[in-house]
């Protein structure tokens, strides 16, 4: 803008200058051929209608080269020319074709003017016609326009060269003037306009800057909200461009590949990270425009794969962990197993003792003892399938319903109370808190205390003890059973609260165990919010802490 407005001031100085210039040559040669025709008609005219000797008398022969001097000629009617006071008469030419000539004899006096082959020069004709009828012409000579023109290049020339070195200090200061305004106008502030010729300017600029900067508030929260919920999507994703560069990548992804959490992968091809001929080859189908769908493993994790072309970008690839998912259809299948399993077993003793007694093979004094077993048989059966709907209801994760204040002491005792297998184990059983209240589910507490009270007289030695007690500890309830039996080993404390899991596999078939007790504690204590601890020591005794 600053070269512009200098170099227009500076173009329209030189344009004022060249203009005047032409302006004045045109005015003085206007004047210099008004006076050049005014003097020619003042000295030839006094001689209209008189004869031609005064007029010869009056033009007497002159130098031709005399320059601005008044030309005479006389002229006959017939057109020859009689007198010529610059060169002989008798060689000039017939001027009856002249027009001054020919105005002359018709009027009585006449003028024209002519320019000469270069047009450098211009003649002035004036004629008067005299008494004897002939004609008296004077010319006169003077430089054409074009050529004052040319006199006047040289002077038009310097005043254009001080005009232009002028102009150009002045132009300068004038376009600093007028620019300085503009450029100390601040964008990032309400804008006053300089000048009031810019006010639609600035108003369109600050309407155009209101919009700006609310598109670009509203792309920023946009961006914000896309941002946030990619890196907080558990899912992994990649979005890739034609030749499989990775245009973004979000946090769960760059988990999966390994790399930092916080490091871009954007700009990388995704072959550098992670080499894979399945992951390559569905890639590409994707970007072809096929979906599909693949699985892969990556640091003990599975994850299903899913490619989908997207118009215009690439492809987006998608990451779901599906590790919890094949674990769980893992756990259903072995649950499943295991509970057939462990039908199979009591359904066959009964099998074998009913048809023994249907066949009439038993004796009539063993009827009544395989009847009994029988009963107990369908008795472990039956624990068993409370136990799997227990299981099943807790792993539907519903909350727990009718929760109340419930005396966790006084329904451990009752637990203990009930388990007549300690009596026949000869172990004791202590139970030591008192008016230890608690929000939840009666039943669940009284489940929980039974399956560890239980566990721990089963796996006792004979003449062993349980000690279960019920404290607070900094304001929460604290449930704690030990027992001085056989003990977990080391390398199975990780595996006790799992379903069917069994340290000691024969000692659990004669107690007439399901396998299904630390696990229904486990799943109790999450439903409840309590944390489960377990220490032990292989032939000194556990100990179980439940804390809530």
């Amino acid at each position: 803008m600053k070269k512009r407005i200098y170099a227009g001031m500076l173009l329209l100085a030189v344009s004022g200058v060249l203009i005047a210039s032409l302006a004045n040559c045109c005015v003085f040669y206007s004047q210099a051929a008004r006076v050049t025709r005014a003097d020619v008609r003042e000295r030839v005219g006094v001689f209209g209608n008189g004869p031609p000797d005064a007029a010869i008398a009056a033009f007497p022969q002159i130098n031709p080269a005399a320059g601005d001097g008044l030309r005479v000629s006389v002229i006959a009617h017939d057109g020859t020319v009689t007198y010529d006071n610059t060169v002989r008469a008798e060689t000039l030419p017939n001027h009856s074709d002249r027009a001054e000539v020919k105005k002359a004899l018709e009027s009585g006096a006449g003028e024209s003017k002519r320019f000469s082959d270069t047009l450098r020069d211009e003649t002035y004709y004036y004629a008067v016609k005299l008494s004897d009828g002939s004609v008296l012409r004077a010319a006169k000579t003077t430089g054409s326009i074009f050529s004052m023109f040319a006199m006047a290049v040289p002077v038009v020339f310097c005043v254009v060269l001080v005009t232009v070195a002028a102009g150009n200090l002045i132009a300068g200061k004038l376009t600093n003037r007028v620019v300085e305004p503009i450029n100390n106008t601040q964008a990032d502030t309400v804008i006053t306009p300089p000048y009031d010729e810019l006010a639609p300017f600035v108003r369109a600029i600050a309407s155009q800057r209101k919009r700006t900067v609310e598109q670009l508030d509203d792309l920023r929260r946009k961006t914000d909200t896309i941002d946030a919920v990619m890196d907080n999507m558990k899912e992994g994703v990649v979005i890739v461009d034609g030749r499989g560069i990775i245009m973004s990548a979000n946090k769960s992804a760059r988990g999966i590949f390994e790399t930092d959490a916080n490091a871009s992968m954007d700009g990388k091809n995704i072959l550098e990270l992670l080499r894979d001929a399945d992951l390559l080859k569905n890639m590409r189908n994707a970007l072809s425009g096929q979906s599909c769908e693949m699985d892969m493993e990556r640091f003990g994790e599975t994850y299903r794969v899913y490619f989908s072309s997207v118009t215009g970008i690439g492809a987006i690839i998608l990451f779901l962990n599906t590790t919890e998912r094949m674990r769980a259809e893992k756990m259903r299948r072995e649950f499943s197993a295991n509970v057939s399993h462990e039908l199979k077993t009591p359904l066959t003793g009964i099998s074998g003792y009913a048809e023994m007694l249907v066949s009439g093979m038993a004796k009539e004094s063993e009827r009544t003892a395989f009847a009994g077993k029988i009963k107990d048989e369908a008795a472990r059966m039956i624990a068993l399938v409370d136990d799997v709907m227990m299981l099943s209801e807790m792993d539907e994760g519903r909350s727990p319903r009718n929760l109340d204040d419930v005396d966790a002491a006084a329904v451990a005792r009752e637990a203990a109370d009930a388990l007549a297998a300690a009596r026949e184990n000869d172990v004791s059983v202590e139970v030591t808190g008192k008016d230890i209240f608690l929000k939840a589910n009666r039943a669940m507490i009284y489940e929980m205390f039974h399956n560890l009270i239980d566990n721990a007289v089963k796996y006792n030695k004979p003449g062993g003890s349980v000690k279960v007690s019920v404290a607070k500890d900094d304001g929460r309830v604290v449930i704690s059973v030990s027992d001085t039996g056989i003990g977990i080993p080391e390398e199975a404390l990780g595996s006790v609260f799992e379903r069917f899991y069994r340290v000691d596999k024969s000692r659990s078939r004669k107690t007439g165990g399901t396998g299904l007790g630390l696990a229904i504690v486990k799943h109790i204590a999450l439903a409840l919010g309590a944390k489960i601890a377990l220490e032990s020591r292989s032939g000194e005794g556990t100990t179980v802490t439940v804390r809530f």
